[in-house]
């Protein structure tokens, strides 16, 4: 599998090249990056979450996105009990509040979105749903009090696009009628642009990369790398850590494995795209943001296979147990 995942990444960053020399070329500017983002994010991730769910209904599937949704739920949970003492009484309050929200927060949809579906399929996505839930009910309440200093806004976890996607997906999904045709080719059409968007998103971003001059630039290059051993290492082991003893307990359990696989991508995956965005909103340090995912963005080409295979290696060892 993680030949598969090679392979994925290769694809999506020749796409992101083309973003970025477009980017470079003709000068791009935050607000194209701000509008690409905003079309994925109320657009077309939604389109390709409700397209997942229009299919026949299946008692064995909604069980399966429930146990996906808990074994999420607890891979974050446990991420953000390690941040809490990882990242805290250094220099700057401003920059530790984002390295948190950064090593909990992954590219699952930018970045996970496609690459699974590139590699595990349309299942696969639909699995996913239960990440998706997870991540963002988790970032409008911790992230958003980690990075408010000490709000929670309820409201931006239920108008969440994605939220509501998957909310009238499950709708659908248990419906005994799915989607008409004249509705349900336009939101797949929609959805397929996800993959090419994303990395058009990314390669904009990584175009705008710019490290601060100076003595600043030698503090955040240095904690850039800390940020990004426990974004693209540390993170990934740890969910792997769990995900062995769930793959051992629950060895019977249908599709455990495909699952499994999805939440280690999503755990592997960089740091989120609404870090940067968060940043911005609250007046935070957003050059630094952006970094944070422009790095582990590139670095995650090669440690992302690493930790699939090895994965795999482990899965596969069990199962011959």
């Amino acid at each position: 599998m993680h030949i598969l995942v090679i392979k994925q990444l290769v694809i999506m960053a020749l796409i992101a090249a083309g973003g970025f020399v477009f980017a470079k070329f003709f000068r791009t500017t935050e607000n194209e990056s701000k509008f690409l983002s905003r079309l994925l994010l109320y657009l077309v991730n939604p389109m390709l979450i409700i397209n997942s769910f229009n299919i026949e209904f299946d008692p064995d599937k909604m069980h399966q996105l429930l146990f996906m949704t808990a074994i999420s739920a607890l891979t974050v949970f446990i991420t953000i009990i390690m941040v809490a003492f990882i990242f805290r009484g250094r220099d700057s309050a401003d920059l530790d509040s984002l390295d948190r929200i950064g090593t909990v927060f992954t590219n699952c949809a930018f970045i996970g979105i496609p690459l699974i579906r590139g590699v595990l399929g349309d299942e696969g996505v639909f699995f996913l749903m239960g990440y998706v839930i997870v991540f963002n009910i988790a970032l409008w309440t911790y992230g958003y009090y980690q990075i408010s200093g000490g709000q929670i806004n309820i409201r931006k976890v239920i108008t969440n696009p994605n939220i509501v996607a998957v909310v009238a997906g499950l709708v659908l999904f248990c419906l005994p009628v799915k989607l008409p045709e004249i509705i349900a080719v336009p939101v797949a059409m929609i959805g397929e642009l996800n993959t090419s968007l994303s990395m058009i998103l990314l390669g904009f971003l990584l175009a705008e990369f710019r490290l601060p001059r100076g003595d600043a630039s030698e503090h955040f290059v240095m904690r850039i790398i800390k940020f990004s051993a426990f974004r693209l290492v540390i993170t990934p082991l740890i969910c792997l850590a769990v995900l062995i003893p769930v793959r051992i307990i629950f060895a019977d359990f249908m599709q455990i494995q495909l699952m499994l696989y999805v939440v280690l991508i999503c755990s592997a995956c960089p740091a989120a795209a609404s870090v940067p965005s968060m940043a911005c909103l609250f007046n935070k340090n957003a050059s630094y943001a952006s970094m944070l995912v422009s790095v582990t963005s590139i670095l995650c080409m090669i440690t992302l296979p690493i930790f699939i295979a090895l994965a795999q290696f482990v899965f596969n060892f069990i199962q011959t147990l």
